[in-house]
């Protein structure tokens, strides 16, 4: 089968829907499929390249609008692309719009992977993500033949999907559960770091206004109310709101207990993961549809700490994988650290069961079932 996988980037660009593109694609390479991906070029330069097998281009960016980037030349590389099957992602109208397009002008059957809603970033963002909503999404979401939802539970909360009837089929989405396992050695980053023998709570996500609704302000709060020295919380990624957050950290009077990392490698990323004793996600709203950091720190051994927003409840059962409070609450997420501080063994089994939910969402399980709906949308 000749599969086109279209996003707005591709890694070392870190993110999920990213990483869910990169894992997929080369897993339905081995899997002896031919794989192209269409995606803007940052933050490499333009050009194709093969990538453990997967054909990718990179294309040039004319400009970004709220966070989403124009691609140069996309619909010509579409439309040359030699594929039975696309495949678009969201939160980009950009990318779900032209690939929707491409596919009814070629007549070739298309699927949509719906990895969250679109975020209500600002009042103006707010404006132009309802007029999308009720106006501009009906025009094209028509031309896919299925929307994948990457949980249950997000199927029925976001604010479109329940719309789409039958179109919506549920893959939930995976980890490599070889990178991230509990024998991956942590002495590396605990000795750069002087971490010692405190407890480290990580968290991992893009220090931008986009994705502010991760929760680390939230989380920053709750540091404070914490109030004990050994505890310790290292916040791997990068972005605009970067300074602004360490700048949170000194009004709280907690910057002795948070290290910003910065963006990491791939390869070192689960270095870190080893490294801490949990996760943190305190997501604020539906815009969090799965969390892929959820899994991949379960992968390691880790319990995690969220919230019961979006589609986190179809990853984290609480008291069994992780714990799970409100969303915005400061003091039942300082609570639910304090929690995890002080019972270690409570901690160190939720991080076992973490480990056995992961290994039911490897990468592998998740390719092979994307495979069949393009097997059905192709039969259609």
């Amino acid at each position: 089968m000749k599969i086109c996988l279209v996003n707005s980037f591709f890694p070392p660009w870190r993110g999920g829907a990213e990483t869910y593109v990169y894992e997929i694609s080369k897993r339905l390479v081995a899997r002896g499929h031919e794989v192209r991906v269409a995606c803007a070029a940052d933050p490499l330069r333009p050009g194709t390249t093969d990538e453990d097998g997967v054909r990718v281009t990179r294309l040039p960016r004319v400009t970004r609008v709220y966070g989403t980037p124009i691609i140069r030349n996309l619909k010509k590389t579409l439309q040359e692309m030699d594929s039975e099957v696309f495949h678009g992602n969201f939160p980009s109208p950009y990318i779900a719009y032209n690939v929707a397009k491409i596919s009814a002008k070629r007549g070739r059957p298309a699927v949509l992977t719906w990895h969250n809603d679109l975020p209500y970033v600002t009042l103006g963002a707010r404006a132009l993500i309802e007029i999308h909503d009720r106006l501009i999404l009906p025009t094209y979401i028509r031309n896919y033949k299925r929307v994948i939802s990457t949980t249950e539970t997000y199927s029925r909360e976001s604010r479109v999907l329940p719309k789409l009837g039958n179109m919506v089929t549920v893959i939930p989405n995976g980890v490599d559960c070889e990178r991230f396992n509990p024998n991956n050695d942590h002495t590396a980053i605990r000795d750069r770091y002087g971490l010692g023998d405190r407890f480290v709570l990580l968290f991992v996500g893009a220090l931008t206004r986009w994705h502010g609704y991760k929760g680390l302000d939230t989380l920053l709060s709750a540091l404070s109310l914490v109030d004990r020295h050994d505890v310790l919380l290292l916040v791997v990624g990068e972005g605009g709101l970067k300074e602004q957050y360490r700048q949170m950290a000194y009004e709280l009077q907690v910057q002795q207990n948070v290290i910003f990392a910065g963006n990491v490698t791939n390869r070192q990323l689960p270095l870190y993961y080893a490294a801490a004793n949990a996760l943190a996600l305190p997501s604020k709203d539906i815009s969090e549809g799965f969390g892929l950091t959820l899994l991949e720190a379960n992968a390691t051994g880790l319990p995690v700490i969220s919230t019961n927003v979006g589609g986190i409840p179809g990853v984290v059962t609480a008291g069994y994988n992780g714990l799970l409070v409100g969303p915005n609450d400061v003091h039942a997420l300082a609570n639910a650290i304090l929690r995890l501080v002080s019972q270690s063994a409570e901690g160190e089994e939720m991080g076992r069961n973490g480990r056995i939910v992961a290994e039911a969402h490897d990468w592998s399980i998740v390719a092979a079932r994307t495979e069949n709906v393009y097997q059905e949308v192709l039969a259609l």
